[in-house]
């Protein structure tokens, strides 16, 4: 079977020096999942890896392997960064160091880095891309760590296999992962089923905000700073909430506003069902 010629693959085997890994600010389960897997990966194979992230490893996460080694970024110059799973360096959260800049990532637009950028739309997850990453350069360093790392990217994107990114390669790949030790259910687990009782009472508050417009079509949810101190929760915990109205019957576009713990500053998440583009949404809006 002739090899896939990925352009990074080349590059990162001939590249001397630091590498750094980075999510974007407040990371999910594929920006985290994709770094600590190419991280791991690179580690393998001799090289001087690092991972940060600006807002660590949040608890829903921290059953990763190597979620330990992530580092929050400081002055230090490392010769290379890779942003994984975001539109670009601004997403990081805070000012990095870096001499040669990448992109791994599969959101439509962005900003673009040069040939060695790693960016497919089609793909169900940046995961998904990391995994044919390791494939081009050398599967046999595939290793169950690294499987649980890319299959937790690839199952939390794509709703754990209901959301309409998931197709015939997103379930071969999830085989594939478990092949390699990967376990669905340990993920799952740890993932969506430690809430603590402050969460739960977090969500009451934010479900009582519900909205619908646009006939229904629309719906969206907004999260005060207050909420959080009410609760005793932190900005963290509000990690997929977007998804409560989301999930609410004829709603095709759901959004969460959120008041950030800066003063001042609100994030607007956006999600879709079916072909609504909500990235070109966010784009007409100013944001990415």
């Amino acid at each position: 079977m002739v090899k896939k010629s990925i352009p990074i693959v080349d590059f990162l085997q001939n590249a001397k020096g630091s590498i750094l890994i980075l999510t974007h600010e407040n990371p999910d389960g594929d920006s985290l999942g994709s770094g600590l897997a190419l991280y791991k990966f690179l580690k393998k194979k001799g090289k001087e890896a690092y991972i940060g992230s600006k807002d660590g490893v949040p608890h829903f996460l921290d059953f990763l392997p190597g979620a330990e080694e992530v580092i929050k970024p400081d002055n230090k110059f490392y010769d290379i960064g890779i942003v994984v799973d975001a539109s670009g360096f601004y997403r990081v959260g805070t000012e990095v160091k870096v001499g040669k800049k990448i992109r791994i990532d599969h959101h439509i637009g962005g900003d673009f880095y040069g040939i060695y950028d790693y960016i497919d739309p089609t793909a169900p997850a940046t995961a998904a891309l990391i995994y044919e990453i390791i494939k081009a350069w050398d599967e046999t360093a595939m290793d169950k760590e690294i499987a649980m790392c890319i299959y937790t990217g690839l199952a939390t994107d794509t709703g754990f296999f209901r959301y309409s990114n998931t197709d015939e390669r997103t379930f071969e790949l999830a085989k594939e992962l478990v092949y390699y030790g990967a376990d669905p259910y340990y993920v799952y687990t740890m993932f969506s089923e430690r809430e603590s009782i402050n969460k739960m009472k977090l969500i009451a508050k934010v479900l009582d905000t519900i909205e619908l417009h646009e006939n229904g079509i629309v719906a969206g949810i907004t999260i005060f700073k207050r909420f959080l101190d009410e609760t005793g929760t932190t900005y963290e915990d509000t990690e997929g909430l977007v998804n409560y109205p989301r999930s609410i019957e004829g709603v095709r576009v759901a959004y969460a506003i959120i008041e950030k713990p800066e003063e001042g500053i609100w994030k607007v998440s956006l999600r879709a069902k079916g072909d609504v583009n909500v990235g070109k949404i966010a784009e007409r809006l100013g944001g990415r």
